[in-house]
């Protein structure tokens, strides 16, 4: 593809977006932001022309644009693949069964301290 170098300079700035926010919705001012005023309307030129050959998307009258496939490629992002959806646990197969308690469950032996005072404590033979 064919790119101006007014056109390689406003991607070299949605590329510094990109890595910055890591996402392909951007907001135009913050683009925008980075053009010298000098350059301003060149680079509106450039962004248009952008927009002409999809490497971008703008909805009409939209304060943001969205990077295409097209364009992620262009400034040389990998296009993110989509995580695939975890399966939820099947509920048809039985659920394993809680440990049963042993018969020792119900006394508690105490730490070391109780045991040992109710040693003392316990009547002499």
């Amino acid at each position: 593809m064919d790119l101006t170098p007014g056109e390689k300079t406003v991607l070299a700035q949605i590329r510094v977006l990109y890595s910055a926010a890591a996402g392909r919705d951007q907001q135009i001012k913050a683009l925008t932001m980075q053009w010298p005023p000098l350059h301003h309307e060149a680079y509106q030129k450039a962004y248009g022309g952008l927009l002409a050959k999809r490497l971008l998307v703008e909805d009409a009258g939209a304060q943001a644009f969205r990077i295409t496939d097209a364009g992620l490629k262009a400034i040389g992002v990998a296009i993110p693949r989509p995580q695939p959806q975890r399966q939820a646990p099947r509920t048809d197969q039985p659920r394993p069964l809680p440990p049963t308690p042993s018969r020792d469950a119900g006394k508690r032996r105490g730490n070391t301290l109780s045991r040992w005072v109710a040693g003392l404590l316990r009547p002499k033979i």
